[in-house]
């Protein structure tokens, strides 16, 4: 079963449609591609699930018109197989059995293709070959110089593995300073708008501007009789890629990419930001704790 930060079916933060937004289907979409590819599903259905999300990201209308007025298949890149799922999923909040292929697929395997240069095709190549299955079997095989010996892999790809897991272990579950606060200026932005919000203020690592981010915090003032519709507006806020949680007085959360929408006022960028941003995969998360 895949359990891997920012990896799995998200929660629904509603009572009726739309029960998932756009973006949290673009992200499922990426991440079943990369799960088919590593379970060596047919290229067609891999390439499916990759058009979809692509031609959904690149989509301007709002998806609930699109699917009321049944013009989803009219889109450039969706099918009419997955055309009914994205269908099913706004409007009943069911995905079908793409759980059952999150399951399917080992955890270690999802956390070997965010190794630098090892992507999805090749991690199955190492598992099948070689009984790779982890990170820590991927270390021992590169020590081995067993990958050296594959064909199509050699002694330059063995030694990049070596790297990429020295810093992906060294950057595991952190950020960049720099680009974790753009994601908690957007975020605090974003919750200082919310009626009924005092203040909302960075706090943690990231107010103490340490070299990198494990998550952010941020506090929130409010008056006790605005908690409830605080923490509700909270929850409904654009970029939410997941809800780890919440009550009365904490709500931990996984923000996605599209806390930084380019039509949000995030201030001025940096080309060095702006690559290092555009650097992380379309999936990568970050967790916030409010």
């Amino acid at each position: 079963m895949v359990r891997v930060k920012g990896w799995g079916l998200p929660s629904t933060r509603r009572e009726g449609p739309p029960y998932f937004t756009k973006s949290q289907i673009v992200t499922v979409f990426d991440q079943v591609a990369i799960l088919l590819e590593l379970d060596g599903a047919n290229p067609f259905r891999v390439r499916a699930y990759q058009n979809a999300s692509r031609a959904l990201g690149q989509m301007n209308r709002h998806l609930m018109d699109v699917i009321e007025s049944n013009a989803l298949t009219d889109i450039k890149g969706i099918g009419k197989g997955l055309s009914s799922l994205i269908a099913d999923v706004v409007m009943t909040g069911e995905w079908g059995d793409i759980q059952s292929l999150y399951d399917r697929v080992p955890p270690g395997l999802v956390e070997m293709v965010g190794i630098p240069g090892l992507g999805p095709k090749r991690a199955r190549i190492l598992s099948k070959e070689l009984d790779v299955s982890s990170i820590e079997s991927l270390k021992s095989a590169c020590e081995n110089n067993l990958v050296a010996s594959l064909q199509g892999f050699g002694e330059k790809s063995q030694q990049r593995y070596l790297e990429g897991i020295e810093l992906f272990r060294r950057n595991q579950g952190r950020t960049r300073l720099d680009v974790g606060l753009r994601f908690g200026l957007a975020l605090e932005k974003r919750i200082s708008d919310i009626s009924g919000v005092e203040k909302a203020q960075l706090a943690g690592s990231a107010r103490r501007r340490r070299e990198t981010i494990g998550d952010l915090d941020i506090v929130v003032a409010t008056r006790p009789e605005n908690r409830t519709s605080v923490i509700e507006s909270i929850l409904d806020l654009p970029g939410i890629a997941d809800i780890k949680g919440h009550g009365e007085s904490k709500i931990s959360l996984i923000l996605e990419q599209s806390v930084l929408d380019s039509s949000f006022p995030t201030g001025s960028i940096d080309n060095a930001l702006n690559e290092a941003i555009l650097d992380r995969s379309e999936d990568a998360t970050i967790d916030a704790q409010v």
